[in-house]
């Protein structure tokens, strides 16, 4: 077989600029993109199974407790603090509650307002924060401690 020279590759050369220049010659067609729809933003809708003596809260609760802080030790060697009953000049809760958690599933135990109690964790949420603390001089059977909404307590005695 021979070996192709300059003049056979020439007008393969010549054809193949030919065939480009047309095509670069030609209008290009326009392309017009479509918007993809937005994907909708995946809310969470978080509901809590509470049991019924779980009463609603007189001021707001957090929205959603996936946002809610994680707990931490109170640190603070003053950690007296004293149940508080009253929310805006009105005795809500004469015995005030207190639950398992932030999430408020059931209430643990209560105590008289104005009762003494320690506070052992702090947890700083977006809307409502909660103390777990511990009563003090509480005997008998059951649970000591438990979680309390912040406006439930007081860093001041309470003159009943």
């Amino acid at each position: 077989m021979k070996k192709p020279t300059k003049r056979h590759l020439m007008p393969i050369l010549w054809a193949a600029a030919l065939l480009l220049s047309a095509c670069a010659g030609a209008a290009a067609p326009t392309l017009t993109p479509t918007p993809l729809p937005s994907p909708t933003p995946e809310v969470a809708i978080v509901t809590i199974e509470r049991d019924p003596d779980v009463p609603e809260l007189p001021f707001p609760d957090n929205p959603d407790p996936l946002q809610c802080g994680i707990p931490i030790q109170w640190g603070n060697s003053d950690n007296r603090a004293w149940l508080n009953g009253i929310y805006e000049g009105e005795m809500v809760q004469p015995e005030v509650l207190l639950y398992d958690s932030h999430l408020r599933h059931s209430v643990v135990t209560s105590a008289p307002h104005g009762a003494e109690v320690e506070i052992v964790l702090y947890q700083p949420n977006p809307v409502l924060d909660f103390y777990m603390v511990r009563i003090v001089g509480a005997e008998g059977e059951g649970l000591r401690e438990g979680w309390v909404p912040a406006p439930f307590l007081s860093f001041q005695p309470i003159n009943s």
